[in-house]
């Protein structure tokens, strides 16, 4: 008895409590080792229902209740349980996981008339499986030890529905802009195969006994490289190179200070919104901030605003919020483990529950009711999660609050009126935002990059747009409801491209066009929505900060440094090589993949000759049909009431005494 009772306390130092895995991920791996020790139990620790939940699948999640396991493994969870998965096989000695995806099947147009075994995916399908391989991309610091090989027919190049030119987001980051006119980099995020000699891989990929046992920054270097050669800084490259924008970095700072001093001291937190042309290192700037937000105990979501995350669906940004949330120390933070920080007898959850409780009607009564349920039945740890759930934007009863609101005898009436979707994920944005600041942290920080997508959109959903990047800089009223950033702790960081105003605002005339089109439906509604979204086009005329260009001691200075950090990763002493012409039109992105595709090459094949080439890579912003698809919680056309309740039977009038 004595000899478990230690073995139990040891899994809980050893697995519990490290925070490089996402917490339910320990859970079932404590689970999974308690079985290996004491398998003659005739329930061994549920651990043939675990295995069924990590394979997915278990059928139905009660099974696991028990092991304090109520949710499946689906979208919003499953990064965080392969990253944990990487990091456990690390941790038994394992040297990563290397992860093969045919995508050739997303390529298929028409549905098979053979029965055959095939699954067959819509063009939306497709888009969708490239969200997630952009995220992927995105990721690539949170997934040490993974290598992921995608495989793709010649199609993936070449269809204009369902092919890589379909989905601009995930082509701005693997396409290979810079590159060898004869030969391919076989280090690059994208390499063509083909049967034409002309167009071969450069030799063998030679790699010299004990070059895979590195140090750790060697291992740190070999990340940032792999990052730069993508296009995409994460955060080694920050820590390798920095950030030449002292401008921003110390409105930032400001911005940092006003959004923790928002909530006490009763103020808006204005907004940051970064200009920049492609490749002109947007991501790599919010990627050095996002570390100095982290830095000064901030929540922060990195949010890209693509098809699946819409800027004029708040139902779907706060999603995208939640699911990416970061916390300092923490890998998979989610705001089950917030709200489990929270000291019920301290002054902030005082000040908190108050503020939940007001009579300000900045909440409705759902939020109220339920965190009273969470502080009074703390120990139904089911109870728990479904109420941290509704926190997170899963959908909660009346019926399931009002029974256990009158088990608990709650002598505070609870009254839950008719509710909009996109209403209610407002005001999620606030409560999630002073949870935090209740837990201990200095507030929460959203960094919404590749925002010029809404150029992309129809005219109806441009303005609604405008409007929600009015909201997100801080310009709408101050007012309870319109106002995010008011009294919460919540702040954010926009990038957005330098031409956008001319391509948008101007040539396509949305300047005009838009409060024309919003006057013709009459009704206060459309009214209001025309006032927000010509705030939003204010501000992007007007409020803009553009990120300093490449000048020839910032090209010199990086430059040095990824000569500094490719050489420490690969064992070798790259050659100097000339910056070539500098043109106001070459972006920091293309000095640094041509630098690196130069030095790859030379270390493989160092007696053939390098001739680069440069396709220039821009946005486009023609508008797409596909990004009309109606969102959750959304009416698409302009004048429609976007803040009409939803008829679902849980946001049903219920008062509960």
């Amino acid at each position: 008895m004595l000899l478990r009772r230690e073995l139990r306390s040891w899994l809980e130092r050893a697995i519990y409590r490290d925070s490089g895995m996402c917490q339910e991920f320990r859970i079932a791996m404590v689970r999974l080792c308690l079985a290996q020790l004491d398998n003659g139990d005739p329930k061994p620790f549920l651990a043939n229902a675990v295995k069924e939940w990590l394979c997915g699948e278990l059928r139905l999640i009660s099974t696991l209740k028990d092991a304090l396991i109520f949710q499946k493994v689906a979208r919003h969870n499953a990064r965080d349980m392969l990253a944990s998965l990487v990091y456990w096989l690390r941790l038994l000695g394992k040297g990563g996981l290397i992860l093969t995806l045919d995508i050739s099947q997303y390529m298929v147009a028409k549905r098979s008339k053979e029965p055959d075994t095939a699954l067959y995916y819509t063009a939306a399908a497709a888009m969708d499986a490239y969200e997630v391989l952009r995220q992927f991309v995105d990721g690539t610091d949170e997934l040490e030890g993974c290598l992921i090989v995608v495989i793709a027919p010649e199609e993936f190049m070449k269809d204009e529905r369902r092919g890589l030119n379909r989905y601009e987001a995930l082509k701005l980051r693997i396409w290979d802009d810079v590159r060898d006119k004869r030969r391919q980099n076989p280090f690059a995020p994208l390499v063509r195969l083909s049967g034409d000699p002309a167009c071969s891989v450069a030799g063998g990929i030679r790699i010299e006994q004990g070059t895979l046992v590195a140090n750790e920054q060697e291992m740190l270097h070999r990340r940032a490289i792999e990052a730069l050669r993508a296009g995409v800084p994460n955060r080694d490259v920050v820590q390798v190179l920095g950030c030449a924008q002292p401008e921003i970095e110390g409105q930032f700072r400001r911005m940092l200070e006003n959004a923790q001093h928002s909530v006490t001291e009763a103020t808006t937190t204005k907004g940051i919104l970064l200009d920049g042309g492609f490749g002109a290192g947007k991501s790599h700037v919010l990627e050095y901030l996002q570390g100095l937000a982290l830095e000064k105990n901030f929540a922060c979501s990195r949010i890209v605003i693509s098809k699946e995350t819409p800027l004029y669906s708040l139902v779907k940004i706060y999603r995208a919020a939640i699911e990416t949330a970061m916390f300092p120390g923490k890998r998979g933070g989610t705001l089950a483990e917030v709200a489990g920080e929270l000291n019920f007898q301290g002054p902030q959850y005082a000040d908190f529950y108050e503020w939940v409780h007001g009579p300000s009607g900045e909440l409705d009564r759902r939020f109220a009711a339920t965190l009273f349920l969470y502080e009074r039945m703390a120990n139904d740890r089911e109870l728990s999660h479904r109420l941290v759930r509704f926190w997170s934007g899963d959908p909660i009863g009346v019926a399931e609050l009002k029974r256990y609101l009158q088990a608990c005898s709650a002598t505070n009436p609870y009254t839950f009126e008719k509710i909009s979707q996109t209403d209610l994920a407002l005001q999620r944005f606030k409560f999630a935002s002073r949870l935090m600041v209740a837990a201990g942290y200095s507030g929460w920080i959203l960094f919404i990059d590749e925002a010029e997508i809404i150029g992309r959109y129809s005219l109806q959903q441009r303005a609604k747009s405008y409007a929600e990047l009015a909201r997100w800089m801080g310009c709408l009223d101050a007012s309870s409801y319109a106002d995010l950033g008011y009294k919460s702790g919540l702040a954010s960081v926009i990038a957005l491209t330098d031409d956008f105003q001319s391509a948008i605002l101007e040539d396509k005339g949305d300047r005009e066009k838009i409060p024309a089109k919003l006057q013709e439906g009459r009704t206060e509604t459309d009214a209001l929505l025309a006032d927000q979204a010509v705030e939003g086009m204010r501000v992007i005329e007007s409020e803009r900060t553009r990120l300093a260009g490449p000048y020839d001691r910032m090209i010199e200075e990086t430059q040095e440094k990824v000569r500094t950090i490719h050489a420490s990763a690969y064992h070798w002493e790259p050659p100097n090589i000339p910056s070539g012409e500098r043109l106001s039109s070459r972006r920091m992105r293309e000095y640094v993949k041509g630098w690196i595709t130069e030095w790859d090459l030379k270390r493989l094949a160092p007696e053939e000759a390098v001739d680069l080439e440069v396709i220039p890579l821009r946005p486009s912003y023609t508008e797409d049909p596909e990004l009309e698809t109606p969102t959750e919680g959304d009416q698409v056309g302009v004048g429609a009431d976007e803040y009409s309740a939803p008829s679902e039977p849980e946001y049903a009038t219920t008062s509960v005494g």
